[in-house]
C-alpha cells in the first residue's frame, strides 16, 4: 500500500445524500477524484419508485451515478440485522456485476447499510463518516476497513478500540468556494451597507436547526433583513412529497425573511457577497448532530464574514473563526448575535477576514 496512489483507480463510494442540487463532502471528493483521472461510481441511497433494478448513468467525465432498487424490503434492517446484512452481502454483489468493473476502492460515507465492507471485494477499504455513529451497526464497518477517516476527534472517538488507522479529515469545498475565498482575499474592505444582511444557507428541512434560537433572532432583530437559500419543501431536492414544516411557515410570514430556494454554487456566490453576517445554530439531537462539525462553516467562511453559530467542538480552540458563546448553552446565542451586529466593523475587519 505504500505505493498507492489515488490516480486511475474504480473508485466506488456510497452515499447517504443523493447525487442532486445540494453537494456536500461526498460529493466533493467524487467530483475531484473524477477530475484526477480516476472512475468514480457513485452509490446513491435506495430507491423503490426506480424501474429497473439497478440503473448506472454517466454524470460527466469519469463519473457514473448508481440508482439501485433493493430486492429486499430494508425495513427488516430495524429487526433482523444480521439477516439484513446477508442480504445487502447478495445486493452488493448485484451492483458490482452490474459496474463490470474491478473496484480499487470502496470508499464508504454510509454509515447504516454496510456493515461489512469485505463485501465490496476492494483493494482499499476506507470508511468515512461525516456525522455522529452510535449504533454497533454504525461501528461494524469501521472494524473491516483500512483507514477510518471523520470530520470531527467527536466521532473517532467512537473508533478509537479498534486499533485500527484513525485520522481527522475536514469537511471538503468546491472549486467555485475555493476560487471565491480566494478572490476575497485580495480585497478585504468592508463597507456595512444601509441595512445589515443576515444568512443562512442549506437544507431548511432538517429537523436538528434550532428553529427556536433562529425565530427568536429574526424576531428581535425587524430591522435587519434575513435571507435563506437551500430547499425549503420536502420535495425539494428530491427529498419527496410536498409539505413545508411550521419553520418555514413561520419563516414566510416575516417580513423581513427573503427565502431564495436552492441555487447552483455560481448563483449562490453571487447572491451572498452583500451578506454581512452567518448564522449556523443546530440542536443537539442523538444519532444525527453532535455539533461537533458542519460542512457549511467551510462555505462561510470563504466570505471571510462573521460567523454567529453555537458551539462547534471543532473550533473550540479558534474563538476568532467562529463567534460561539463561550458556555455551551444556546440561550446566549441571541445576545451574542446583537453583540456582533453592534460591533461590524470590528468583527469583518480586513485582520478577522484573513483568519476566517
Amino acid at each position: 500500500m505504500n505505493n498507492f496512489q489515488l490516480k486511475n483507480k474504480t473508485i466506488l463510494i456510497t452515499s447517504p445524500q443523493p447525487w442532486g442540487k445540494l453537494h456536500v463532502s461526498k460529493h466533493h471528493y467524487a467530483l475531484e477524484l473524477a477530475k484526477k483521472g480516476n472512475k468514480i461510481y457513485f452509490l446513491n441511497p435506495p430507491d423503490n419508485e426506480l424501474n429497473s433494478k439497478i440503473v448506472i448513468n454517466q454524470e460527466r467525465e469519469n463519473l457514473f451515478i448508481i440508482d439501485y432498487k433493493p430486492f429486499f424490503s430494508f425495513k427488516i434492517r430495524f429487526h433482523f440485522r444480521k439477516f439484513f446484512d446477508l442480504l445487502m452481502k447478495f445486493q452488493i454483489k448485484k451492483i458490482l456485476k452490474k459496474i463490470g468493473l474491478k473496484i480499487n476502492i470502496i470508499w464508504c460515507f454510509e454509515v447504516n447499510k454496510f456493515s461489512n465492507l469485505n463485501f465490496f471485494n476492494a483493494d482499499l477499504k476506507i470508511y468515512h463518516p461525516v456525522d455522529p455513529v452510535i449504533y454497533p451497526f454504525q461501528i461494524n464497518p469501521a472494524k473491516t476497513a483500512d483507514f477510518i477517516f471523520a470530520v470531527s476527534e467527536d466521532i473517532l472517538q467512537s473508533f478509537k478500540h479498534l486499533n485500527k488507522p484513525v485520522f481527522f479529515v475536514n469537511h471538503g469545498i468546491d472549486d467555485y468556494f475555493e476560487e471565491f475565498a480566494k478572490n476575497n482575499l485580495q480585497n478585504l474592505n468592508y463597507v456595512k451597507g444601509e441595512k445589515i444582511k443576515a444568512g443562512y444557507f442549506g437544507n431548511l428541512t432538517r429537523p436538528n436547526i434550532n428553529e427556536h434560537v433562529i425565530k427568536k433572532i429574526i424576531c428581535e432583530n425587524i430591522h435587519i433583513d434575513f435571507y435563506f437559500w437551500g430547499p425549503y419543501s420536502v420535495n425539494d431536492n428530491n427529498l419527496g412529497g410536498n409539505k413545508t414544516s411550521e419553520f418555514v411557515e413561520f419563516l414566510k410570514n416575516q417580513k423581513n425573511v427573503f427565502l431564495k430556494g436552492s441555487k447552483n454554487k455560481q448563483e449562490l456566490i453571487e447572491d451572498i457577497k452583500n451578506i454581512d453576517l452567518f448564522l449556523l445554530v443546530y440542536k443537539e439531537e442523538k444519532g444525527s448532530s453532535d455539533r461537533s462539525n458542519s460542512h457549511k462553516i467551510l462555505e462561510y467562511m470563504s466570505t471571510g464574514k462573521v460567523i454567529v453559530a453555537n458551539q462547534f467542538s471543532t473550533y473550540i480552540s479558534n474563538p476568532e473563526i467562529i463567534e460561539m458563546p463561550e458556555e455551551n448553552y444556546d440561550n446566549l446565542i441571541p445576545d451574542l448575535f446583537n453583540k456582533v451586529i453592534s460591533n461590524l466593523d470590528y468583527y469583518n475587519s480586513p485582520e478577522l477576514q484573513r483568519k476566517r
